[in-house]
């Protein structure tokens, strides 16, 4: 694999509080009493967060406005112990399905990066 222009591949991380469909990249239900499964590479780079202040028409489009509606802002620590300390940083991971509507929710009404954050779903640099 060669190196990418921007960012870094990590390998090693271990997904806790969900499976990862490999081929949709996206979570899934946890199926088994495994806690933890291998995470595959992942490709980290850095976003700006300064809001844009020109309106013209050279300005970017916000193409990611409802990210937050089908991704999960993904912890990932360093060890399973959760704390400000061993934060890392957070990734924006598929949290719906492929062929969702828009906004996906689940049967119990609940959006579905609010279902994994309430599972508590983290990466992990450790599993001790």
């Amino acid at each position: 694999m060669n190196p990418p222009n921007e960012g870094v591949f990590i390998h090693g991380l271990f997904l806790e509080g969900s499976q990862w469909h490999k081929q949709e990249k996206r979570f899934e239900e946890q199926v088994g009493k495994d806690l933890f499964f291998n995470f595959p590479i992942l490709h980290v780079s850095a976003e700006s967060t300064l809001p844009v202040t020109d309106k013209g028409p050279s300005s970017k489009k916000n193409d990611n406005k409802d990210r937050d509606k089908t991704h999960y802002f993904c912890p990932v620590y360093k060890y399973p112990k959760r704390n400000d300390r061993y934060l890392i940083f957070r990734a924006w991971l598929k949290a719906d399905a492929g062929n969702a509507p828009n906004v996906a929710k689940l049967a119990s009404g609940v959006l579905a990066p609010q279902n994994w954050k309430l599972k508590g779903v983290s990466l992990l640099c450790c599993k001790e």
